[in-house]
């Protein structure tokens, strides 16, 4: 048998035990092991190589196998203790959550009123223009419903200024339902005289007293 062979099989004994474990070589362990079996193998190859000095042969050949035996299977089994276990790719992080979608903003409302003149309820060109920007902007907020409020100057009698502030307050309606304001988004109240917002005895008074408000419902 030769000296790689006989150190061979004592490193393989040795790895045989460790793997029994589950742990690694000790490289100090291999190394005792390999210069165990090198110095039996060198003994017995250096005696069989000088038969006329057979003891002579033999401490040669054992020195030498140790040494070699020894530095093989430190080397040998170092370099297995070294090996880096394969890690496991890590899991990818899970997706962040979507944020939540901002909550809409309802466009702040003012809605100005218009004027009539005296005893009518046609829509004046003037109040026309303050209409069409009270249209344009309900359409753009289309949960929004308005109660359309008429007025009267105190001129006449109560009952007569009921009904006037009544068709003021229908007559803005209809003009904003042709400008695309849905007609169930319209409700009209007529209060006659008993609001007034001005002094009914001036003209300048009662002239702002004959009026229509668009007041937001909430």
């Amino acid at each position: 048998m030769t000296l790689t062979r006989v150190i061979a099989l004592g490193l393989l004994a040795v790895f045989s035990t460790a793997c029994a474990s589950g742990k690694a070589p000790n490289p100090w362990l291999c190394a005792a092991a390999g210069a165990a079996a090198g110095g039996g193998a060198g003994g017995y190859v250096g005696a069989d190589n000088d038969r006329h000095n057979d003891r002579k042969g033999a401490i040669v050949g054992a020195s030498i196998g140790m040494v070699a035996g020894g530095v093989v299977g430190y080397t040998v089994c170092s370099l297995i203790g070294h090996e880096k276990p394969v890690e496991a790719a890590p899991a990818p992080a899970p997706a962040p959550a979507p944020a939540p979608a901002p909550a809409p903003t309802r466009e702040k409302i003012v809605l100005r009123g218009v004027n009539f003149d005296f005893n009518k309820a046609d829509i004046r060109p003037d109040a026309a223009v303050i209409l069409d920007e009270a249209a344009s902007l309900l359409n753009r907020n289309p949960g929004v419903k308005v109660s359309v409020e008429g007025h009267t100057d105190s001129i006449g009698t109560d009952a007569y200024n009921q009904k006037l502030s009544e068709r003021r307050a229908k007559s803005v309606a209809d003009y904003l339902t042709t400008k695309g304001v849905a007609a169930d988004r319209l409700s009209t109240k007529g209060f006659g005289e008993s609001k007034p917002i001005a002094s009914n005895k001036t003209e300048e008074g009662r002239a702002l007293n004959r009026r229509v408000e668009l007041q937001v419902e909430e």
